[in-house]
C-alpha cells in the first residue's frame, strides 16, 4: 500500500507545484477552464447541464474537477505515506488517507466557490456579454451542444455554448467566430456573425 501513497502524493504534489510556481498566465488559463461554468477538466459537467440532469447532479459534477482531485491525491498520499511510515494500522491509515484527501478537496471547492462568487472573480454580467464576439473551442451544433471562449476585459472564459434559435447556421466548427445572443442559465446562446447585421 504504500506504494499506492507514494505515488498519490508524488502526482497529486507535482500538480500543485505546477500550479503553483508554472506561472501567472498558465494558471490564469487553468482557472479559467476548471473555475467557470462548464470546467474543462470536467466534461461530464457539461453534459449534464447540457441534459439537464438537476441541480444536484450538476453540483457534483462540479465537485468532481481535476483541481479537487489532484488535492484529494496529494492528501490521500501524504497522510497513507506517513501512517505507513509510522507503522499504524492498515485499515486505520486507509481510513485516515481517504477522510483527509476528502477533507482537501471540499476546502479547496468551498475556497473556489467564494472566489467565483466574490467580487474580484465574478463573472461578467449576461448583459454585458450579449452581443460579445466569442471564439469556438468545441464544435456544436443545432443538436449538440459545444464550448466557447469570450474575452471579458482582462480574463477569458468558457461557456457551454447552444446555437440560438435564430441562427441562420446549424453548426459552427472548431476555431470559429460567433456572437452571444444571450445566456440563459450559464449557456451561452450563440448565432454566426451576420445574425446582429
Amino acid at each position: 500500500m504504500l506504494t499506492v501513497y507514494l505515488v498519490c502524493l508524488l502526482l497529486g504534489g507535482l500538480l500543485i507545484a505546477l500550479s503553483i510556481f508554472g506561472g501567472g498566465d498558465a494558471d490564469a488559463d487553468v482557472d479559467v477552464a476548471t473555475d467557470v461554468a462548464v470546467d474543462s477538466d470536467v466534461d461530464v459537467e457539461a453534459d449534464v447541464d447540457a441534459e439537464g440532469g438537476g441541480e444536484g447532479v450538476g453540483a457534483a459534477a462540479r465537485f468532481l474537477s481535476m483541481r479537487n482531485l489532484v488535492f484529494f491525491l496529494a492528501f490521500f498520499g501524504l497522510t497513507g505515506t506517513l501512517l505507513t511510515l509510522l507503522q499504524a494500522n492498515h485499515l486505520a491509515t486507509l481510513l485516515t488517507s481517504v477522510g483527509l484527501g476528502v477533507l482537501a478537496a471540499c476546502a479547496v471547492h468551498r475556497l473556489m466557490g467564494y472566489l467565483r462568487t466574490s467580487q474580484s472573480g465574478a463573472l461578467p454580467s449576461a448583459s454585458a456579454l450579449a452581443g460579445a464576439e466569442a471564439r469556438v473551442v468545441v464544435g456544436l451544433s443545432a443538436t449538440r451542444p459545444g464550448k466557447v471562449d469570450v474575452v471579458a476585459g482582462d480574463r477569458t472564459y468558457q461557456f457551454l455554448a447552444r446555437i440560438h434559435e435564430g441562427a441562420r447556421v446549424d453548426h459552427v466548427e472548431v476555431g470559429d467566430t460567433v456572437v452571444i445572443v444571450r445566456i440563459q442559465d450559464g449557456i451561452a446562446l450563440v448565432a454566426d456573425k451576420s445574425y446582429l447585421v
